[in-house]
């Protein structure tokens, strides 16, 4: 059994979650793109969030930020490395900001994910369930005409 450690990300965790994120979101990149504007956005709001790291023997191998709200936190970019994937890990990082959901008295943990992904099952399967869906216009794709931002949500 390997020992899986989570933990708020330091300043020397930026590289390698850095690295796991460009990983784990490459393969996404045939299915949609940020626009510039919301790559900006979320280098805005990387400034302000919360980043926790997943470590599995050592290595960082996930990683997720996470921001506080008025009645809820928000999950941003959460990011398992291919090699490490379907091993409990994001649910482990899921459980964790959860259990700082509890801690906050924040009633909820919100995320959202391009349904032409394929995600939303995954999240589903991990407690959350479909609060919203729309049109999305911060990103751009060319394999599919259309894109949809599902938001989903976890009670805590």
């Amino acid at each position: 059994m390997h020992d899986i450690l989570i933990r708020e990300a330091t300043p020397a965790d930026a590289a390698a979650a850095t690295t796991v994120s460009e990983t784990a979101f490459a393969p996404l990149r045939s299915i949609y793109r940020p626009t510039g504007a919301a790559l900006a956005r979320q280098a805005e709001r990387a400034q302000a969030g919360t980043r926790i790291v997943a470590e599995l023997d050592g290595p960082i191998v996930a990683t997720v930020q996470y921001d506080l709200h008025a009645d809820h936190i928000h999950v941003i970019g959460l990011a398992v490395h291919p090699d490490f994937q379907r091993k409990g890990i994001a649910r482990q990082l899921l459980d964790w900001i959860c259990i700082q959901a509890k801690k906050l008295g924040q009633p909820a943990v919100v995320l959202d994910t391009i349904r032409e992904t394929g995600n939303v099952p995954l999240f589903e399967t991990l407690g959350f369930r479909i609060t919203h869906e729309e049109t999305a216009t911060w990103c751009v794709s060319e394999t599919y005409h259309e894109l949809h931002v599902v938001k989903l949500e976890r009670l805590v």
